[in-house]
Order: C-alpha cells, then structure tokens, then sequence
C-alpha cells in the first residue's frame, strides 16, 4: 500500500472525527499532557495482551488503531494551529518565548 493511500486513510478518519466530536470545545481545552494521554490511550487499544504471531483480526484492529491513533495526533497539531491563528500561541504557552 502506498504512503498516499495510507495518509488518505488518515485523512478520512480525521474528517470522522472531526464531524462526530468537533474542535471548537474540546479541542481549545486539551494541553499537551491530554493529546499524549489519548493518543497513548488509542495506540494501545489494540492489544489483546500476549506475544506474537497474533492472528489476521488483531494485526487488521492494530492497523485501524494505528490510524485512528495518527488522525487523533493531526487533530493535536491542527488544535497548536488554531489556537496560534486565533491567540497568537496555545494556551498553555508562556508569555516569554524561550529555549526548551
């Protein structure tokens, strides 16, 4: 499968997720400690515990996961974005801009 295929799949999936849970609430509110939370939460909803070789349906649940996983990070970076063109910078932001 080629990577334009792949990232329009988790393109698809983040127009879903937009339309079922929206942005303008949600969104505006989650720090980074929440985005790294859910993403944590749905890259390892997949894992039926045990070790490998696991069978068709637990690699094809992993690979739907994975992009659901990578649709919910592009909704991470889209909420930095927003909140950069609505605010200037995320909420969670210092004033002073300095070195990390």
């Amino acid at each position: 499968m080629s990577l334009d295929t792949i990232l329009g799949e988790v393109k698809s999936e983040r127009v879903y997720q937009d339309k079922k849970w929206g942005h303008k609430v949600d969104d505006s509110l989650n720090s980074p400690n929440d985005w790294v939370t859910y993403i944590c939460n749905y890259a390892s909803k997949w894992f039926p515990g045990g070790f490998p070789p696991y069978n068709e349906n637990v690699v094809e649940d992993f690979r739907a996961k994975m992009i659901k996983t990578a649709a919910l990070a592009v909704a991470a970076v889209e909420s930095i974005d927003r909140q950069r063109d609505t605010h200037g910078k995320p909420f969670y932001q210092n004033s002073k801009s300095t070195a990390a």
